[in-house]
């Protein structure tokens, strides 16, 4: 435990941004950890990985990460999937070359976020400082003060669980939920990276009781919400025009809590510069008359943030996902 006397004990928060001490020890305490029996080669090959990114200048790291993402492209990493994405989504509103370019921009994100998640996690709190805009800080500190929790909202975007870094790095304590990677190596890397850069780490199955708590101790909770679900565990969505299944988790605890729904991401937006947008506070919508009729208005609502962004930066979501995978009743799964 912290001896800083800016660390309470019980670590509950009285405002924020909060001192970077006390976040610290708020993670460190929270955060789900993992311990890797055996395994030996792949434990050494990943710390060899760690220490030669971490040894990379700024300018030798991103030409690395944009070197991954044209590997990635000539190997067509996925491209039938990506393609199909894009036709869901643009159909004949975007030429096929437009749609080649989007595909290979976010393979070139894809590869900088690869080198990114083995070096910047643990460059301490000056690069968190110094080599960060952040744009609508107001909107998120304002939603902490509040004192009834924050729901951070995002996806498969960007920079993805920097964003996360850059709040636990400022001040504001945040889980992440996230499932448990099936190598035990490359989830302990996970995990041991987001305690690294002041995130919580939650597993996913059985999250519900961490969750509530965590809001009430004033630590916001972080959810993706592109990910395809299986139906015992979401609902359907219009998705950027296609039905998909979405998690209810935010929209449920935010009903139950009161908890603010924030939306936003984080980019590269330079050779060794980043920024985190926080894009909008998403409204709660009432329909007291009917709970489950609640759930879907807001979960739509809440997905509808998160399209906007990757409208307006395309190039930025990882389109390889099999986003909808699972269709309603009668419906083909677009991928077969």
């Amino acid at each position: 435990m912290e001896t800083n006397n800016k660390v309470k004990k019980d670590l509950r928060f009285d405002s924020y941004p909060a001192p970077l001490e006390q976040v610290t020890a708020y993670a460190r305490k929270y955060s789900q950890t993992a311990e890797v029996k055996g395994h030996h080669f792949t434990q050494l090959v990943v710390s060899l990985l760690l220490k030669w990114a971490q040894g990379l200048s700024w300018k030798t790291a991103y030409r690395v990460g944009t070197g991954i993402g044209n590997l990635l492209y000539r190997l067509r990493l996925r491209r039938d999937v990506a393609m199909t994405n894009l036709d869901i989504v643009y159909d004949m509103t975007k030429t096929p070359s437009e749609k080649e370019r989007i595909y290979r921009e976010s393979l070139l994100n894809l590869g900088r976020v690869i080198v990114n998640y083995l070096r910047l996690p643990y460059m301490g709190s000056e690069f968190w400082q110094n080599n960060w805009d952040w744009k609508n800080v107001k909107v998120l500190q304002d939603a902490y003060n509040r004192k009834k929790g924050v729901i951070l909202i995002s996806g498969h975007i960007g920079m993805m669980d920097l964003s996360g870094g850059k709040m636990g790095m400022s001040g504001y304590p945040a889980g992440f939920i996230g499932k448990k990677i099936s190598h035990p190596v490359f989830n302990k890397l996970t995990l041991d990276s987001r305690r690294a850069m002041n995130i919580c780490a939650i597993n996913y199955k059985n999250s519900a009781i961490r969750i509530l708590r965590g809001i009430k101790r004033g630590e916001a909770i972080g959810m993706a919400l592109d990910q395809n679900m299986k139906p015992q565990y979401g609902m359907f969505i219009d998705w950027m025009g296609k039905p998909a299944l979405s998690v209810k988790a935010p929209a449920m605890v935010a009903r139950r809590t009161g908890a603010a729904v924030i939306a936003g991401y984080s980019y590269q937006k330079g050779i060794d510069r980043f920024e985190m947008v926080v894009t909008e506070e998403v409204p709660w919508e009432a329909c007291p008359e009917d709970p489950e009729k609640e759930i879907l208005i807001n979960n739509q609502n809440q997905a509808d943030a998160i399209q906007r962004i990757i409208y307006a930066n395309p190039e930025l979501w990882f389109w390889i996902h099999r986003r909808w995978k699972n269709q309603p009743d009668g419906m083909s799964n677009p991928y077969k």
